[in-house]
């Protein structure tokens, strides 16, 4: 019962990204940054819409978010991890925040 309620859910979340990625951003209805609307900096998210975008049509151009690609493997590596040694993967969920967020630094300092 639990894994149909998670299968019916994932299959909403992939319906509802293909509704916005298809269909809405090519009317021109895209969801801000609040973030960069209110400071005009990127947040360490910003790009992962283009990077979404890219893969659907199957380019791989991590060149919008390079943090966000090489963090991608570390989350099946914390689904593992939460379901055997739990407090690791809460330590290493900080770590990948930590350096999601010092990524997110950098890219304003460097204006990546």
């Amino acid at each position: 019962m639990q894994r149909n309620k998670a299968l019916l859910a994932g299959a909403g979340f992939l319906c509802a990204g293909l509704l916005y990625g298809y269909v809405l951003i090519p009317l021109g209805l895209q969801v801000p940054c609040l973030f960069r609307q209110v400071t005009g900096l990127r947040c360490p998210g910003c790009g992962i819409t283009g990077l979404c975008l890219e893969l659907l049509h199957g380019r791989f151009v991590p060149a919008y978010n390079w943090g966000l690609v090489l963090a991608a493997p570390w989350i099946p590596g914390l689904l593992w991890l939460q379901r055997r040694y739990p407090k690791a993967a809460g330590i290493s969920a900080w770590i990948l925040a930590a350096l999601l967020l010092a990524w997110g630094i950098l890219r304003n300092l460097w204006g990546i």
